[in-house]
């Protein structure tokens, strides 16, 4: 179902599924980092990077760097129910993490 946005309306941000390998080239040693993706919903403008985890301090890190990126702060801030983000999730009144909430 096609979706209408305002320009800069909403942000929709998650961490994408896979991982990739990164490898540190002094030792060879392969770590896997996640993939942190936010999407403007009018213009698909996409921020991505990379992170060690989804911890709390890499999530709200990577919002940090996402809104210079853009330019500005959209209205709306549309996490996924990333645990990092959402302490309890409902179709009609989830709860955000403090930290998440104060960021917003």
């Amino acid at each position: 179902m096609r979706q209408v946005h305002r320009a800069c309306e909403r942000l929709f941000i998650d961490y994408c599924g896979l991982t990739l390998p990164i490898i540190n080239q002094a030792t060879g040693e392969v770590r896997n980092a996640q993939l942190f993706v936010a999407v403007l919903g009018a213009s698909s403008v996409t921020f991505a990077e990379a992170s060690w985890s989804q911890s709390l301090l890499d999530w709200i890190l990577s919002h940090k760097r996402t809104f210079p990126f853009l330019g500005g702060v959209p209205e709306l801030l549309v996490p996924d129910n990333l645990k990092s983000a959402v302490t309890r999730a409902c179709r009609y009144d989830s709860q955000l993490n403090a930290t998440y909430a104060e960021l917003a």
